[in-house]
């Protein structure tokens, strides 16, 4: 099914590019040191503190099994039952994107990742934060 989605921040982690509702992304960061939850999975690289309150950064080149090298800046959604960061290489700002939105796998992270899509010149996996912030919530 095509459609055409509007207003989407489009970012790059490791090699691979996603993108965002833009109304879910209030901001791009940069993270200080942080601070490592004992037995969190690899994923989940840390929390940090940001305007009072406590963010779980994730990478999103180890969550999707992408190869990727190491930054300090992320992604900051806030959604409706919190607010997490993810990890982001490049940041090529709000774009239209459209594409065929079917899920691109049936389980694990994967489910929560539409496309094929396409944004400016770059083919983006769409993410459904709200699903992705669910399936982070019961160990994914």
């Amino acid at each position: 099914m095509s459609e055409q989605l509007q207003s989407h921040l489009v970012f790059s982690s490791g090699n691979s590019w996603y993108a965002v509702p833009a109304d879910r992304a209030a901001e791009v960061v940069s993270f200080p040191e942080l601070t490592r939850v004992p037995g969190a999975p690899s994923h989940l690289l840390g929390v940090f503190a940001h305007r009072g309150e406590v963010i779980p950064v994730v990478d999103l080149c180890q969550l999707t099994g992408d190869k990727g090298g190491e930054t300090k800046r992320a992604v900051l959604l806030r959604l409706a039952r919190g607010a997490l960061a993810l990890t982001a290489s490049k940041v090529a700002g709000v774009s239209l994107v459209s594409g065929k939105l079917d899920p691109l796998g049936a389980g694990g992270v994967h489910q929560h990742l539409r496309g094929p899509a396409k944004a400016a010149a770059n083919d983006v996996a769409v993410m459904d934060p709200e699903g992705l912030f669910e399936f982070l919530c019961q160990g994914g």
